[in-house]
C-alpha cells in the first residue's frame, strides 16, 4: 500500500492522450485542493486522477448499438474521459464536475478539442453534484464513473438513478463503473443487471505515465431494467475483488 501512496506523490508525467490532442489532463490535483462546503463530500472525495484511454475506448465499444445516446462523466475532473467520448458518436457528451477549479479545465479542453474537431459532439461542462446528475429526458444514456468517490456518494447515485430514471420501456441506460471499488452497491440493486466484466492492461505508453504501480484497470458495466433489454456478454457475473479499499479493485479472469 505505501508504495502506491509514494508513486502517486510523485510528479505525474504528461499523457499521450494530452500529447495528442492538445489538451491538459495530467497534472496533479491532490484531494485536500477539491474541498467543499460540503461534509459528506469532503469526506468521500478521491481526488483526481485520469483513467486510461485505451480502457474507456474498449469499455465503450463493448455497448450494444444506442439510440441517440447521452454520455455522461460523472466525476469527469478536467475532462480526459469525456475526450475520448468524442471519438464515439454520441448525441451529447456531458461532464459533470462539482470542482469549480477542475470545471474551468476541463471547459478550456472542451473549447480546444471543439476548434479541433468541429463535427464531434462538444463538451458540455457542468458544474455540480455528481452523485445527483440530472438525466437526459430523451434517448438512450451511458453513465460513466472512475471511482471518483466512495461508497456513501456511490450509494447516493445509484438512489438516484432509481429516483431520477424511472420505468421507460423503450430506452436503455447504461453505467460503466471504471475501477468499480463499490461495484457490490450496484450488484445490489434490483434495477441493474450486470452486462459486461472485464480486465485490461494499460497500453506500454499509459503505463508509463500512471502515478500508481497497477499497469491494468477493471470495468463493470450494468444495464437498467427496462423493456429493451440486451444480452450479457460472457463472464459479466465476474468477481470484482477489492485489494485497496476505496481506491483499488481487480476482476477476477
Amino acid at each position: 500500500m505505501w508504495t502506491r501512496i509514494a508513486r502517486a506523490l510523485r510528479p505525474w508525467p504528461k499523457h499521450p492522450l494530452d500529447k495528442l490532442y492538445g489538451i491538459e489532463t495530467s497534472s496533479k490535483v491532490r484531494r485536500f485542493q477539491l474541498m467543499t462546503g460540503d461534509a459528506e463530500t469532503n469526506r468521500a472525495n478521491n481526488g483526481y486522477g485520469g483513467s486510461q484511454p485505451s480502457i474507456v475506448r474498449k469499455s465503450l465499444e463493448a455497448l450494444p448499438p444506442l439510440r441517440d445516446a447521452s454520455f455522461i462523466d460523472l466525476g469527469a475532473g478536467k475532462g480526459r474521459v469525456s475526450a475520448v467520448a468524442t471519438e464515439f458518436p454520441f448525441a451529447r457528451n456531458i461532464g459533470v464536475e462539482l470542482s469549480a477549479a477542475l470545471c474551468k479545465v476541463m471547459a478550456r479542453n472542451s473549447e480546444r478539442m471543439s476548434r479541433a474537431f468541429p463535427d464531434r459532439a462538444r463538451i458540455e461542462v457542468v458544474e455540480g453534484d455528481a452523485s445527483r446528475p440530472e438525466l437526459p429526458a430523451t434517448g438512450d444514456v451511458v453513465l460513466f464513473l472512475c471511482n471518483s468517490f466512495r461508497g456513501p456518494l456511490v450509494e447516493r447515485l445509484v438512489k438516484h438513478i432509481g429516483e431520477a430514471w424511472g420505468q421507460p420501456s423503450d430506452r436503455k441506460l447504461f453505467f460503466v463503473y471504471y475501477n468499480p471499488v463499490h461495484a457490490h452497491l450496484l450488484d445490489a440493486d434490483p434495477g441493474f443487471v450486470r452486462y459486461a466484466a472485464e480486465w485490461h492492461k494499460f497500453l506500454p505508453e499509459e503505463a508509463a505515465t500512471t502515478p500508481f504501480e497497477n499497469d491494468y484497470d477493471s470495468v463493470v458495466i450494468w444495464q437498467r431494467r427496462s423493456g429493451v433489454m440486451v444480452a450479457p456478454k460472457p463472464g459479466a457475473e465476474r468477481e470484482v475483488v477489492v485489494d485497496f479499499p476505496d481506491f483499488g479493485c481487480f476482476v477476477k479472469t
